[in-house]
């Protein structure tokens, strides 16, 4: 091919290029595109108001319905369990296990008495369910607007239509998330699935059935006696509400200096005995966080796990996983389910 083609070739396309005219934009394009992105927001507003009405009945429900339940529990490790649950709002409720058999919890709303068969242990302790109640109503305020809350369809859960709700940390947030399937009909929680920030699921607890209009025996919600040669464990542990509150009446507490965004101190627990233990709680309304400081060594375990380490993530079996260290008084374990360079930063920060 010729130089000269080439170079005429070259004229005629710089010439077809200069006289080419822009593509010419629709009228009203722009306009058009505002009134669909605004149109697009406002879908997701009222998606969102939908499913805080439903988180808000499912909360309703659970104070007001009566009902037995057969349910399963699987851990982030694969483990399952399978109890049966019954729930009266004025009695309380009963949670006796079917797989491992021999182990039973009541909650009448004064205390909470869990028997274990195997380990021949029966614990007291304060009642839990205000507690539970409380952390609910927090994913519903949306502590400092850091939670989004969305409505992502429909399913089945033992044999009842269910609508699936999503809640989560904003994108700016990192953290875990948690759905939650509520019965169309009553309004009750029939499954909840909670992901770590890589999507691992870390606790999934479904029904296989419901049961609505149970027939409860006169001492279901009724704490059992001491059995024969079993231990006997009281809850010893003190509890405050404020670090000051705490430091008033002589304890000094560990705390981080850092926390992630919407994280509030719920409370702190002072268990004075062989080996002292205080223990710190905050919760984002979705997840939550603990600080547990002991005066002792720390066991052979950890120090497996740590593999000659000073600090770490460690997984006990059948634990949960931690960020652990030692210090001058014995050892820390900061438990929750953030990614584990924010549980590093936390622990760092403890002061």
């Amino acid at each position: 091919m010729s130089r000269l083609f080439l170079s005429s070739l070259s004229l005629l396309l710089t010439v077809g290029l200069a006289g080419a005219q822009p593509p010419r934009v629709p009228k009203n394009f722009f306009q058009n595109r505002q009134a669909l992105l605004k149109k697009q927001e406002q879908a997701a507003k009222n998606n969102a108001g939908v499913a805080r009405k439903i988180l808000r009945r499912m909360l309703q429900t659970e104070m007001s319905l009566a009902f037995q339940a057969r349910e399963v529990s699987v851990g982030g490790d694969g483990r399952s369990t399978e109890q049966w649950v019954k729930r009266d709002p004025k009695l309380g409720i009963r949670r006796e296990s079917i797989k491992p058999e021999g182990i039973l919890l009541i909650d009448d709303r004064r205390r909470q008495v869990l028997v274990h068969q195997k380990e021949k242990r029966y614990q007291e302790s304060k009642s839990q369910l205000a507690e539970m109640q409380k952390h609910l109503q927090e994913a519903l305020r949306g502590e400092g607007g850091m939670l989004v809350v969305e409505l992502q369809g429909t399913d089945t859960i033992a044999g009842r239509p269910a609508d699936v709700v999503f809640v989560h940390l904003g994108p700016s947030g990192m953290g875990p998330s948690r759905r939650f399937w509520v019965d169309r009909e009553t309004g009750l929680r029939l499954r909840m699935e909670e992901r770590a920030p890589d999507s691992r699921i870390l606790s999934n607890t479904y029904y296989l059935s419901l049961e609505l209009s149970p027939n409860f025996k006169p001492d279901d919600f009724v704490p059992p006696p001491v059995p024969a040669g079993f231990r006997r464990i009281l809850d010893n542990q003190k509890r405050y509400k404020t670090i000051e509150e705490a430091a008033r009446d002589g304890v000094t507490v560990r705390q981080p200096t850092w926390l992630p965004l919407g994280f509030n101190l719920r409370n702190i627990m002072v268990a004075k005995a062989a080996h002292p233990r205080t223990t710190l709680f905050w919760g984002n309304g979705l997840t939550t966080l603990s600080l547990v400081s002991i005066a002792s060594p720390m066991p052979p375990l950890l120090v497996r796990l740590l593999k000659g380490a000073e600090s770490g993530i460690v997984q006990p079996p059948k634990g949960e996983r931690s960020y652990t260290w030692k210090t001058s008084e014995g050892y820390c374990l900061l438990i929750g389910n953030l990614p584990d360079d924010q549980l590093k930063r936390i622990a760092d920060s403890v002061k």
